[in-house]
């Protein structure tokens, strides 16, 4: 009896896999950052079982309410604690914030799918929403004594604090949201089917989408060429080759699949909705009335500024909006990974993201100094 031969599509997959694998030990040994010695890393518990990896950066004086950031699709933490330079978090944190940065499940610092373990390999972004964003900020409270968080969330992570703000408003004090659509009209064609064109060949190998080794395949080349991934990613003028390698080895992350499923969905219908279509989060937004920060990368292509705007302009709350961009005094315009690490985006955005914390604190709460923006508005 013969034994049956792989696919071809298989057989290409675990080469991509194998090579992913063997690249992945020279990036990460060349550019991966460990985590510095300051900061914490604990645990939190999921409703349904799960243990999330925290990182926490403690200020010396803390004032002010504590901040989660929640990172997108793709990626872990640590995107937005590239290195000691790249890091809002630690920046936040040297300015009085206590700061908290979520590892998602599945990600590198949090448990793994796991049948046997009770741990479904099917989750979605509803699953974030429902269990593990609770579940850090609960962490938060017993820790802090805070009653509420202030939240970042970059790309997806900005949808997911949408949804959450809309959905448990008691959490949450303040949002500020980077490069995060409510509507996907503007999306480009080349950047979605880029983007289904990866998943297809990571669920190839299972339900969970294997970035990691599919990004350290071309390791040699990440910033020295401008890929796909590049063009989409950064701009050049604010993102060095060191920095976006060094993002590459700690911040790209596994997906499940699922969750790929759903953020095409959302594409497909142009909002966002629960896995199922059957809740339309994107109208959801009309009913948030917790301060809100909106900013759009000026030469996004996965978040283009129209569709980022239309999200902005759903909201019932106070809010603000801005693009990141020349027309603002920055020396270059952003692109969607430059929010998080561009060289000049602590001098440039994130000050803009402490200013708006501090204009909505609690009466009766102090707040960090030198949160005036080096922006000429």
């Amino acid at each position: 009896m013969s034994r049956a031969r792989p696919t071809r599509r298989l057989r290409a997959a675990l080469a991509v896999l194998a090579l992913g694998l063997g690249a992945g030990c020279v990036l990460g040994r060349l550019y991966r950052e460990p985590l510095p010695p300051e900061a914490e890393l604990f645990d939190a518990t999921t409703a349904d079982g799960w243990r999330l990896g925290i990182i926490r950066y403690r200020p010396e004086r803390p004032r002010g309410l504590p901040v989660l950031l929640c990172h997108g699709v793709f990626n872990n933490g640590r995107i937005l604690d590239i290195d000691a330079e790249h890091s809002l978090a630690r920046w936040l944190a040297s300015r009085g914030r206590d700061t908290y940065l979520l590892n998602l499940r599945g990600t590198r610092y949090s448990d793994q799918p796991d049948p046997q373990a009770g741990r479904s390999l099917r989750y979605s972004a509803d699953t974030y929403v429902l269990q593990d964003m609770p579940a850090a900020i609960e962490a938060i409270r017993r820790r802090t004594g805070a009653p509420k968080v202030d939240l970042v969330g970059h790309s997806m992570g900005g949808h997911l604090a949408y949804i959450y703000v809309a959905e448990r408003p008691e959490d949450v004090n303040a949002v500020v949201t980077l490069g995060a659509s409510a509507h996907f009209h503007g999306v480009g064609k080349i950047e979605r089917e880029s983007g289904r064109s990866i998943a297809r060949l990571g669920t190839s190998l299972g339900p969970t989408v294997p970035a990691p080794e599919i990004a350290h395949v071309f390791a040699p080349l990440h910033g020295e060429i401008e890929g796909p991934i590049e063009r989409v990613g950064r701009n050049a003028q604010n993102v060095s080759v060191t920095t976006w390698k060094r993002f590459m080895a700690t911040g790209v992350d596994y997906c499940s699949r699922d969750v790929i499923a759903q953020l095409d969905l959302w594409i497909s219908q142009n909002h966002m909705s629960s896995a199922d279509g059957k809740v339309d989060y994107t109208a959801r937004l009309r009913t948030v009335r917790a301060p809100v920060l909106v900013i759009a990368a000026k030469l996004d292509k996965i978040a283009p500024v129209a569709s980022v705007k239309a999200g902005y302009e759903l909201l019932g709350g106070p809010k603000e909006f801005f693009i990141a961009g020349e027309e603002n005094g920055f020396r270059f315009d952003y692109a969607h990974g430059d929010l998080v690490m561009a060289d000049r985006a602590k001098l440039e955005v994130w000050p803009e993201i402490l200013r708006f914390f501090e204009t909505h604190t609690p009466e009766g709460l102090e707040v960090a100094g030198g949160g005036q923006s080096a922006v000429a508005r």
